[in-house]
């Protein structure tokens, strides 16, 4: 009864362990990936939806700038 009662014990450890360690990682890549992003942010640089985002509304302007340029011809 007594070897149960201390793997249980010793598995519900492993357990904690593993859990803690797994917060810790998850915090750590939180704290990367905000570091990179306003490193990024910092140097002017855009993600890839603003990117398209911007791109789109050029595209649009454009093609309303040739349409106002063609009616009054």
């Amino acid at each position: 009864m007594k070897d149960k009662n201390f793997f249980n014990d010793s598995k519900s450890i492993a357990y904690g362990i593993l859990s803690t360690f797994s917060g810790i990682k998850s915090e750590i890549e939180n704290l990367i990936n905000i570091k990179i992003e306003k490193y990024l942010n910092k140097k002017g640089y855009v993600t890839r939806e603003d990117f398209h985002a911007l791109e789109d509304r050029v595209n649009k302007l454009s093609l309303e700038i040739k349409v106002s340029k063609a009616k009054k011809k």
